[in-house]
């Protein structure tokens, strides 16, 4: 994940084409998660955006709601709370 990584404030950040590969999921629909303010605060990374590594555990909750109860993401950010 050379390069898929950053830092800010000591804090680990990963980019979202890394945090799709190891979840399986489009690029694009993490994108749209992390657009509907889902995944916290980013930061930029090049072209793309990172999310805090803490984040992750809410990304396999939301991956979970999607693939294994089939929700969109109106009905995923119901169930979160946001």
């Amino acid at each position: 994940m050379t390069g898929e990584t950053l830092r800010v404030d000591g804090r680990l950040y990963l980019r979202l084409e890394a945090v799709a590969e190891v979840y399986r999921v489009e690029t694009v629909w993490l994108k749209r998660v992390y657009e509907r303010g889902l995944l916290g605060r980013g930061v930029p990374s090049g072209p793309s955006v990172a999310i805090a590594a803490v984040q992750l555990d809410r990304v396999a909750t939301i991956v979970r709601l999607h693939q294994v109860l089939e929700l969109d993401l109106d009905s995923i950010e119901v169930q979160l709370g946001d």
